[in-house]
């Protein structure tokens, strides 16, 4: 028992010890940052980002960096990896829009289906850590109402009507949670880092050229082949370019 917990206590200690240096770390990066040393700033926060430790504020400050260095398409993958994170954060969203006005290409986005913008907006309301809180609360208010159905006898199809709303409503936030979870560590969407780069019609050199794009333009992936990664972008425009020409988000 005394071995358990001194292994325990160890940890905790261990823990915290870790957390005060990210802290650290990373009020040295901000420090550096401040100072104008960009350089020095992104390589401590790419030293956090190295050891697991990923958030918003990383990220976000990463792309400000890059912006100051004039690294435009750095930038933007940055600040794309951090609105992952928080999709809802106003100050990324608005350096992510001042960052596009420097890149060549101007896509026109096609307009979401109204269902679609409500339910991508509910799902950013909360994290999927959040979400997973929410579905544990509503879970147990529906075990409550089902206890409640088969403990008193009276009104029980009131009771039993609501814990079907509460079942309903915990499967819902389950699945909000998990498509939150999902929209966040799947890398399907990605940066382009070449000056300039034809869009293919095939996966193949010899074919067409579709359309041109240019360094900092947002794609999102669809089907790869060895060395051909087919994309999308915002306009809905389709076409093949080789793997090495972008950065993944």
């Amino acid at each position: 028992m005394k071995k358990t917990l001194s292994t325990i206590f160890l940890g905790f200690i261990i823990s915290v010890s870790l957390f005060a240096n990210e802290n650290i770390y990373f009020q040295n990066a901000n420090d550096a940052y401040n100072n104008g040393n960009y350089e020095q700033a992104i390589e401590v926060y790419d030293s956090l980002i190295s050891t697991n430790t990923e958030s918003a504020n990383i990220y976000y400050n990463m792309g400000n960096a890059y912006y100051k260095l004039d690294n435009i398409p750095k930038a933007i993958l940055y600040y794309e990896k951090a609105r992952k994170i928080e999709p809802n954060n106003t100050d990324i969203i608005y350096n992510i829009e001042l960052a596009n006005t420097h890149i060549a290409d101007k896509v026109e986005i096609i307009p979401e289906f109204f269902l679609k913008t409500i339910y991508i907006n509910l799902r950013n309301s909360f994290s999927e850590k959040q979400w997973t809180t929410i579905n544990i609360i509503l879970f147990i208010i529906m075990l409550v109402f089902v206890i409640t159905f088969f403990t008193i006898n009276r009104k029980k199809q009131l009771w039993f009507s609501i814990a079907i709303v509460f079942l309903i409503l915990t499967f819902v936030s389950g699945f909000i949670g998990y498509d939150s979870y999902k929209e966040k560590t799947t890398h399907n969407s990605a940066i382009v880092f070449t000056p300039t780069i034809d869009i293919k019609s095939a996966p193949d050199n010899k074919s067409s050229t579709i359309f041109i794009l240019h360094q900092g333009t947002k794609i999102f992936l669809l089907e790869k082949s060895a060395k051909w990664q087919k994309i999308r972008i915002a306009s809905g425009s389709e076409g093949w370019l080789k793997i090495d020409n972008f950065e993944e988000i």
